[in-house]
């Protein structure tokens, strides 16, 4: 765990306070307990004022399009590109990580971009890709991006009203 958190944070969901004084992520397998000021292992969530808060959410280390056959998908629009999106910070220990240095990224420079979910949408549609990624770590880390208003379609009508308008709803 490290600790002193910095910039900018958004309130997270998923934590529960211990008896010991200590609260408890229960994003993944870790558990991670911290104290104030403490992060966990992942570095994106961490301890601030006895709340459990998101150091990364919102801000991107970076975009690529790639082509969709590089993501671990079977048969899902083959042959049209993918819109990839990452942030920094991971719960895993890779030793074999091509990603390491944004998933272990404890620099907030690494994040060069605030993004709303409009905004990705947006530039996915601006650049031809059908699909978006949430990529370079584990997708633990977006779950409270992905949950939340904004974050995912919220039913398959507004999908289809937004990418096939010409369909009846």
């Amino acid at each position: 765990m490290d600790s002193e958190i910095d910039g900018a944070v958004f309130p997270a969901r998923h934590w529960q306070a211990l008896p010991d004084g200590r609260i408890q992520c229960d994003v993944c397998p870790r558990f991670c307990k911290l104290h104030e000021g403490q992060r966990g292992l992942c570095f994106v969530r961490g301890r601030q004022d006895n709340r459990m808060v998101l150091t990364t959410y919102g801000r991107s280390s970076g975009f690529c399009i790639d082509p969709i056959e590089k993501k671990p998908l079977n048969h899902f629009l083959p042959g049209t590109p993918v819109l990839s999106f990452g942030t920094a910070g991971c719960n895993l220990t890779c030793k074999f990580c091509q990603n390491w240095d944004i998933s272990k990224a404890r620099e907030t420079d690494k994040l060069n971009q605030e993004v709303q979910p409009a905004m990705i949408a947006a530039a996915a549609r601006q650049l031809g890709c059908r699909s978006v990624a949430f990529t370079y770590n584990d997708p633990v880390i977006f779950l409270d991006r992905a949950g939340l208003p904004g974050g995912r379609h919220q039913d398959r009508r507004r999908h289809r009203r937004l990418h096939h308008p010409a369909s009846p709803s």
